[in-house]
């Protein structure tokens, strides 16, 4: 996997998980990676499903996210968001 911050495997595929479920982007799992664009790239990632995903990470992970966390470039890509997650797990 190809990041620009190592993200542990387990913690990606989960956040995967939790944006494929989110959006309901089922058909296109198989094709996201840790470079896939997210925000401005899928069309299903408008601001309400930002608000969705982030409650949804939330509960997955056990974590709190602040507002003012919820940027544009933690959204940017699949990898970043992972990151981003992680860097709240741990």
């Amino acid at each position: 996997m190809t990041s620009s911050t190592e993200i542990s495997q387990t913690i990606f595929d989960d956040v995967k998980a939790v944006v494929v479920a989110t959006l309901g982007i089922e058909d296109q799992a198989a094709n996201l990676g840790a470079e896939t664009g997210l925000y401005g790239n899928l069309p299903e990632l408008n601001s309400l499903a930002v608000v969705k995903l982030v409650v949804a990470l939330q509960k997955r992970f056990g974590i709190e996210i602040e507002l003012g966390e919820i940027f544009c470039d933690v959204f940017y890509t699949l990898g970043g968001l992972a990151a981003f997650v992680e860097s709240k797990v741990h």
